[in-house]
């Protein structure tokens, strides 16, 4: 993500999982950015075996990556 729009998305969706790691559990020691740039370069079955880095370049790839991350926490995808 190097683009100005690709650095408030990174943005968004650190301060997102940060913000879940602080509901779910404890959150010290947690490296919310390390864990999300992983997580995006990393090809999902969620995502079709895509990278969620990929969906997020498309029109609603927030939307969709954003609904994937909170679907997590729930326990969607354990």
């Amino acid at each position: 993500m190097a683009h100005t729009n690709d650095a408030h998305l990174q943005q968004v969706l650190t301060d997102l999982v940060q913000q879940i790691v602080v509901e779910s559990g404890n959150p010290e020691g947690f490296n919310a950015e390390a864990w999300l740039q992983e997580w995006l370069a990393a090809p999902l079955p969620a995502f079709g075996n895509r990278r969620p880095l990929d969906v997020l370049q498309e029109p609603e790839g927030l939307a969709v990556v954003r609904a994937t991350l909170l679907q997590i926490q729930k326990g969607s995808f354990a």
